[in-house]
């Protein structure tokens, strides 16, 4: 039997994502305004905001659930909190 936190969990990094993506739109919605070039501008902005929020979304998730499983499972909320830093480091390094 499933509990809430194994359905709510990637609800909530998806959301995030979700969230980040949606920043994004009104300049999506912007560029396909552009004569001639706006679908293939807004598509090209489409597909790197889908993938700066991914990355960005799924960071941030992941630090908000590293952070609280570190008081319940110190291991499981290290291992979280180094996929964390990979993650900040392809934001900054990128």
């Amino acid at each position: 039997m499933e509990t809430a936190g194994n359905v709510i969990r990637p609800v909530g990094i998806l959301l995030s994502v979700l969230g980040w993506w949606m920043l994004f739109s009104p300049i999506i919605t912007l560029l396909k305004w552009i004569p001639l070039v706006g679908a293939l501008l807004g598509s090209i902005v489409s597909l790197a905001a889908f993938i700066f929020s991914l990355i960005v979304g799924g960071t941030t998730a992941c630090l908000v659930l590293a952070i609280a499983w570190l008081v319940f499972r110190p291991l499981i909320g290290a291992s979280l909190l180094t996929l964390t830093g990979i993650g900040l480091y392809l934001i900054f390094a990128f």
